[in-house]
């Protein structure tokens, strides 16, 4: 009988011993952009292939619909998954809000399709999720996906950094633009105050997608083919882009990349990999990237033509269920 090592080392080179699913807590602004519900899509695609395994969602913008958990209960629950924890910030990010008007399709979303979510302010708390689940994990297996304000990222390292430390492998964050930013971008804006706490003092490393990653992209036309009971395809038909249907003219998928990247890695045939620097935000959230001393900061660019990124996604975010296969 051959050793244990040598059975696993020749398994390895055979390619037979698959990775272990990249374990995700999604932290997200589900409410304005509709790629928030795309990004959600993807990243159930990516559990369905078994590359990631979804430990809790965590919104992080209080919208006047107070449906934010609520669209994203649909969502987990047209791919089988409705028993995903979900916690919600009750004093959520306002900064750069669209004056208070409620999200294009959140409420559609809770109106329309199945879920058992109650509304956004009844909902656990963001940060009792975060620490909860967090402490059941293991020692650096986690990996945590932002795309929207700061705000619970900055409660957490406040409330429990130890646990942060112990706990997170990577933080990905679609926020800023680099090297740098003429204006404030959207996330960051959302709490530009915990954009600098986050920046200055997460523990673990950082990669960063800026706006002008998917800004160069869009999704969305793809959903078209997907049956009408598809809460994604209904959020981007609701979301307009140019006065047009996001569903018909498609959409800038900044969340859906970083999703991606959060579950797959910065492959090396989409992205380049900046680092030797680090992030910096002013009080105002515009954004830079310096050299002047580095830190566990990277920022990532696209490779190539970034069709070729946009169709992986594209397919990732139409793809059916697991269940109705």
């Amino acid at each position: 009988m051959k050793p244990l090592l040598s059975l696993l080392a020749g398994a390895v080179l055979a390619g037979t011993i698959e990775a272990a699913p990249v374990k995700v807590i999604f932290d997200t602004d589900m409410a304005n952009d509709c790629d928030d519900a795309g990004a959600l899509a993807v990243l159930h695609a990516l559990a369905d292939l078994g590359e990631a395994e979804i430990l809790a969602i965590v919104t992080n913008r209080k919208d006047p619909s107070n449906a934010s958990a609520a669209a994203a209960d649909a969502i987990n629950s047209w791919y089988g998954r409705g028993d995903i924890p979900i916690g919600t910030d009750k004093d959520g990010a306002t900064g750069g809000a669209r004056k208070g008007r409620p999200s294009a399709y959140c409420a559609a979303l809770r109106d329309e399709f199945p879920h058992d979510a109650k509304p956004d302010d009844a909902m656990p708390d963001a940060l009792a999720v975060y620490r909860e689940v967090l402490s059941r994990q293991e020692d650096g297996s986690v990996v945590i996906c932002s795309v929207g304000a700061l705000s619970n990222l900055e409660d957490l390292l406040r409330a429990d950094p130890e646990l942060v430390e112990a706990k997170v492998k990577h933080l990905y964050v679609m926020g800023g633009g680099f090297p740098r930013t003429a204006r404030p971008e959207t996330n960051i804006k959302l709490d530009p105050a915990a954009a600098v706490t986050v920046t200055n003092e997460w523990p673990t490393p950082v990669v960063w997608q800026g706006y002008e990653v998917g800004a160069a992209m869009t999704n969305g036309p793809e959903l078209i083919a997907t049956p009408e009971k598809n809460p994604v395809r209904r959020a981007y038909e609701l979301r307009l882009h140019h006065d047009r249907p996001s569903l018909e003219i498609g959409k800038p998928n900044h969340d859906l990349a970083t999703v991606l990247l959060a579950v797959r890695g910065a492959q090396e045939e989409y992205w380049n990999v900046v680092e030797g620097g680090r992030v910096v935000f002013d009080s105002d959230g515009h954004s830079q990237w310096n050299t002047d001393w580095k830190k566990r900061h990277q920022y990532v660019r696209i490779k190539g033509d970034p069709r070729a990124l946009a169709g992986v996604l594209g397919e990732l975010l139409a793809a059916p269920p697991a269940s109705s296969r």
